[in-house]
């Protein structure tokens, strides 16, 4: 049965969603099965992060609908054959813990990880997604209110029963004189309560691979970070350093 990972945040536009297609490209480079699973109905956008706006014929939406059957709306991505998407409705609609338990029940044993691309904050789909993640990556940026909001997060989880929580620090900047406000990493890591599992570099290649549907040209600075992340997740033992 594939391994559920939730990947949340306190508020939008922390990078959520890049944390999700990279993660998984790096988990299916290794020959992991890896499903994303896009809940962030309304506002739709991995379709485009992996090339496959022009594939999209069923989604979320309309398994829930029960208008198509469920491996209709699941699409392969091109340039990582082992790397699927089960995109999100195009219009906002509430989802349920039953319609995500339908997924993993069908789909769980084909896949050796599930990546749930969670809406920003709190609501439905978190509370629903929550009842399934095996593990829980929480996205956060080096600034007050991200870092409080991802605190809130992992406290909501945690009373959800959710005990395995990670934090994964986005759009770090990799001098630590441009961190300010926050003095250092720590700061994060404290202000959050929650352990580290990888930090995300601030990166122009990152935008562009996702605006464009390409993967991440291995000369990025964060190819070899979202490796390190996927094997970290797998159990080995990588050591986080920092510039």
């Amino acid at each position: 049965m594939a391994e559920t990972i939730l990947v949340a945040s306190g508020k939008g536009g922390v990078g959520k969603s890049t944390v999700s297609v990279f993660l998984s490209e790096a988990l299916s480079a290794e020959n992991s099965r890896v499903l994303i699973l896009e809940l962030d109905c309304g506002l739709r956008n991995l379709d485009v992060s992996l090339g496959l706006t022009r594939d999209i014929v069923f989604d979320f939406g309309d398994i829930i609908r029960e208008s198509c059957n469920i491996k209709d709306a699941v699409y392969q991505c091109h340039f990582r054959p082992n790397l699927s998407l089960i995109p999100a409705a195009l219009k906002s609609f509430e989802l349920c813990s039953d319609d995500i338990k339908n997924i993993i029940e069908n789909l769980g044993e084909q896949f050796d990880y599930i990546v749930i691309d969670c809406p920003a904050g709190l609501g439905e789909a978190f509370d629903s997604a929550a009842k399934f993640a095996d593990l829980a990556l929480i996205v956060a940026t080096p600034d007050p209110s991200s870092i409080r909001g991802a605190r809130t997060t992992g406290a909501e989880l945690l009373s959800r029963g959710v005990k395995n929580r990670r934090l994964v620090i986005e759009r770090c900047p990799q001098k630590a004189k441009n961190l300010d406000p926050i003095k250092n990493l720590d700061e994060i890591i404290d202000g959050t309560e929650l352990q580290l599992i990888g930090v995300i570099w601030e990166d122009p290649d990152v935008r562009i691979a996702m605006d464009s549907g390409t993967p991440l040209d291995v000369d990025s600075t964060n190819y070899k970070t979202f490796r390190d992340l996927s094997e970290r997740i797998r159990g080995k033992y990588i050591p986080l350093g920092f510039k």
